[in-house]
C-alpha cells in the first residue's frame, strides 16, 4: 500500500508556497535549485526515508522530478543534498518558495558555469624563460629533494583530463577519475591544470609539473567548459566519497569562478549549498581546497560591479583547509585580471601546460599551450600541497595549508595587494625548520557546523579562491529547491 505522508507535512508544504519571492540576479538553469533539507529521526510508528526516497517524496509533492541526489554529501549529518527541476515554476520562485521553510538548510538556483581562457598559441619547451612560474616558486630546488609520490592523489574538478598526452598519461588515475568516464577533456582548460600540478618529469619529453610522481583525478564536472553549479556540487560529493572509501586525496583544485549576489557573512554561507558541500569535505581534514581568486580584477570579499556580485568559493570563511590563490606576472605583481584579497598568489601569467592533444598529434607529441588566468595559479599552490604530502603522509590538511601559506617571506610587488608570494622552495625551508610546532597544530573548530549562529565569521579560518583563466566559471547556476521534511512517514 502506497504510504501517506503527514498532515504536518501538507501543512509545511502549503506555508512554503505562500512566502513571498526573492531576487537572484544572475543566471541559471531553467527550472532548476539545488537544497539542502534536514534529516530527521522517525517518531514511533514511521519509517526513516533514504534521502533518495525523501527527494522523491518532496518532488512528486511539488510537481516536479527528482534530478540528482548527492549520496556522499546526503550521509553526512549535515542534511540532504538534492537538485529538483520544475516545468511549472521558473528557478527563482521555486527557491524563493523553499527558503524560509524552516525544515530548509540551504537553497540557491542552480547557477551557470563556465571555462574561460586567455590562450597565447605558442608553445615551447621547459625553459627558465618559457616555464618561468616553475622557476619563480623555486620548484627545481625543492626537487632536489622530493619529486612527489604515486600514493598520493590530487582530484581537478574542472573540464576533464586527455589522458592521451604522453606528459599527463603516466599519472593519470585512471581507476578513480570521471563522472563522465567516457569523455576526455575537449576543452583543454582541465588538461592545463593538471599539467601544472604534474606533468610527468624526467621523462625526456615536453614538461615538469610540481610533481613528478602523483596520482590525478580527473573529475569531469564541466565537460565542454560549462555546467551547473550543480555539477560542481556533484563532484564534491564525489571526492568526499573517495576519501570515505581510503583514497589518499591531498589537494582538491578548484580552478574556477562564481559570481553570486549573496553578502559575505557566516548566517549566508550556513545557508548556501555550495559552502555546506565544501564543508563536508573540509570536515574530513585530509585534502586541502584551492581554488582560484577570480579574473574580474575586483576584491575578494567586495561586492565586483563588473561581474554582477561576489566572487566565490573565494569570499567563503569558516573552512579550516581552504586557499585562496590570485595570479601574478614574470614582474611579481599582481596581474591586472586577478581579484586581490587572496591568502596567497602564484604564477598565473603565460604559463606554459600540457593541453588536449589534436588528431594529428602522434604518440610521442605532447600538446601544449601558454595560458593566463587564476586558474593557472591555483594548481601551483594544489601541487605543492600533494608535494608537502609525499614529504610527510601524516600532515593533515590544515597543516598543509598553515605551512603553504605562511612559508613566503616576500609579498606581491603591488602596494595596494596584501597576498603573499607563493615559493615552493620557501614552504619546505619553513616546515623542516619548525616541524614540532606544525605538527601540533589543529584547527580552533572542526566539527559540523552548528545552524543557530548568529552571524558572523566563525573562528574557524578563512579561505577561497574563485576564478580561473581557462576554467573559470563565469556564471554558476545554482538552482536549489528545498522541499520540507519528507522523511516521516507513516506505517
Amino acid at each position: 500500500m502506497k504510504n501517506k505522508l503527514s498532515k504536518k507535512l501538507f501543512l509545511a508544504l502549503a506555508l512554503i508556497f505562500l512566502i513571498a519571492g526573492i531576487s537572484f540576479a544572475s543566471e541559471y538553469v531553467d527550472g532548476d535549485v539545488i537544497v539542502v533539507f534536514k534529516h530527521q529521526t522517525p517518531t514511533e510508528g514511521e519509517v526513516n526515508l533514504s534521502s533518495v526516497s525523501l527527494a522523491e517524496a518532496f518532488a512528486e509533492l511539488a510537481d516536479a522530478e527528482v534530478k540528482e541526489t548527492y549520496q556522499e554529501l546526503s550521509n553526512s549529518s549535515t542534511g540532504v543534498f538534492t537538485l529538483l527541476h520544475s516545468d511549472k515554476m521558473d528557478a527563482e520562485n521555486f527557491a524563493a518558495k523553499l527558503k524560509e521553510n524552516p525544515d530548509v538548510l540551504a537553497v540557491s538556483p542552480n547557477y551557470i558555469v563556465k571555462l574561460a581562457a586567455l590562450p597565447n598559441e605558442s608553445e615551447s619547451l621547459f625553459t627558465e624563460t618559457n616555464c618561468w612560474g616553475m622557476f619563480n616558486i623555486n620548484a627545481p630546488e625543492a626537487w632536489d629533494t622530493n619529486t612527489g609520490s604515486k600514493n598520493v592523489y590530487v582530484a581537478m574538478i574542472d573540464s576533464g583530463v586527455d589522458y592521451t598526452n604522453p606528459d599527463i598519461l603516466p599519472n593519470y588515475s585512471e581507476n578513480y577519475s570521471s563522472l563522465y568516464s567516457s569523455q576526455k577533456d575537449t576543452h583543454g582548460h582541465g588538461t592545463h591544470v593538471a599539467g601544472i600540478i604534474g606533468a610527468k618529469g624526467n621523462n625526456g619529453i615536453g614538461l615538469a609539473g610540481v610533481n613528478w610522481d602523483v596520482n590525478l583525478i580527473a573529475v569531469n564536472a564541466l565537460p565542454n567548459g560549462k555546467g551547473g553549479l550543480s555539477e560542481i556540487i556533484k563532484g564534491i560529493d564525489f571526492v568526499t566519497g573517495l576519501i570515505k572509501s581510503g583514497v589518499n586525496v591531498r589537494a582538491v583544485n578548484l580552478s574556477i569562478e562564481i559570481y553570486m549576489n549573496l553578502e559575505p557573512k557566516y548566517s549566508n554561507f550556513t545557508s548556501n549549498p555550495l559552502w555546506l558541500s565544501l564543508k563536508e569535505l573540509d570536515n574530513l581534514n585530509q585534502a586541502v581546497i584551492v581554488v582560484a581568486a577570480g579574473n574580474k580584477g575586483g576584491t575578494i570579499g567586495e561586492y565586483i560591479s563588473s561581474a554582477g556580485g561576489y566572487v566565490y568559493p573565494a569570499s567563503f570563511t569558516g573552512l579550516n583547509n581552504m586557499i585562496s590563490v590570485g595570479a601574478v606576472g614574470p614582474n611579481l605583481h599582481l596581474a591586472s585580471f586577478s581579484n586581490s584579497g587572496a591568502d596567497i598568489a602564484a604564477p598565473g601569467v603565460a604559463i606554459l601546460s600540457t593541453y588536449k592533444q589534436s588528431s594529428s598529434d602522434d604518440s610521442d607529441t605532447v600538446s601544449t599551450k601558454f595560458i593566463s588566468g587564476t586558474s593557472m595559479a591555483a594548481p601551483f599552490v594544489s601541487g605543492a600541497a600533494a608535494l608537502l604530502a609525499s614529504i610527510n603522509p601524516n600532515l593533515t590538511a590544515y597543516q598543509i595549508k598553515n605551512i603553504l601559506v605562511n612559508g613566503n617571506s616576500r609579498s606581491v610587488s603591488t602596494a595596494s595587494s596584501t597576498e603573499k608570494l607563493f615559493n615552493l622552495s620557501e614552504g619546505i625551508t619553513y616546515y623542516n625548520n619548525n616541524k614540532a610546532e606544525i605538527l601540533s597544530e589543529t584547527p580552533s573548530s572542526n566539527s559540523s557546523i552548528q545552524y543557530n549562529n548568529t552571524d558572523e565569521s566563525s573562528d574557524d579560518s578563512s579561505g577561497g579562491g574563485g576564478g580561473g583563466c581557462n576554467g573559470f566559471i563565469t556564471g554558476i547556476f545554482a538552482t536549489v529547491i528545498f522541499l520540507p521534511l519528507a522523511k516521516k512517514f507513516k506505517r
